[in-house]
């Protein structure tokens, strides 16, 4: 989404050939982020993470920062993704299920942290089911303390540590009910507007 068009030039003019040479059979497809086909969608069984910013930038201050992330599915299960949103209370909503990662200082270099995995009390239990796996094989280490929270069992250090205290958050998400995303486009020479997910 915030990517610039070096990066998809430099493929184009480089190393687009370099992977033609390697496999005769290549088809390249641009994709954007939110815009993914349910092929490519399907290689990540419901595990895609995005993750915001860019890929090696340095932790703040030394300490690395905390991350929440809000698992996300429009459409169909096939298009779910855990999207990094900003790491505050207000971004909380009773009907998802969320991550919250908080990286702990260390006195050696190892990477330890606390992992919640909060489950909303209208999520379904889908979505619960999923958080939990995904804290488990994407998150966990040896040195991660992982919980699993359920809305209204959560200890003080989960709000007032990493999310800058208690704050009011939205308890239901009933607009999804009357939600619908259409894509305008003049892809095939003539302005188009069609319904993104049926």
């Amino acid at each position: 989404r915030k990517a610039p068009n070096m990066g998809w030039l430099t493929f184009t003019f480089g190393l687009e050939r370099k992977f033609k040479q390697l496999c005769r059979r290549l088809e390249v497809v641009r994709t954007h982020q939110q815009q993914e086909s349910l092929k490519f969608m399907s290689h990540f069984h419901r595990r895609f993470i995005i993750k915001d910013g860019k890929r090696n930038s340095m932790p703040e201050n030394g300490h690395q920062p905390v991350e929440l992330f809000e698992l996300r599915s429009n459409g169909s299960a096939l298009c779910t993704r855990l999207v990094q949103v900003k790491a505050d209370a207000t971004q909380l909503n009773s009907a998802f299920c969320y991550i919250l990662n908080v990286p702990l200082e260390c006195a050696n270099d190892t990477s330890s942290a606390i992992v919640y995995a909060w489950i909303g009390s209208k999520s379904d239990a889908d979505s619960a089911r999923l958080i939990e796996q995904i804290a488990e094989e994407k998150f966990n280490s040896p040195w991660v303390s992982l919980q699993v929270l359920t809305e209204g069992s959560e200890p003080d250090n989960f709000f007032w540590v990493a999310l800058g205290g208690r704050k009011p958050y939205d308890t239901d998400a009933d607009y999804l009910n009357h939600t619908r995303l259409f894509r305008c486009s003049n892809d095939k020479g003539y302005f188009i507007v069609s319904e993104k997910c049926t």
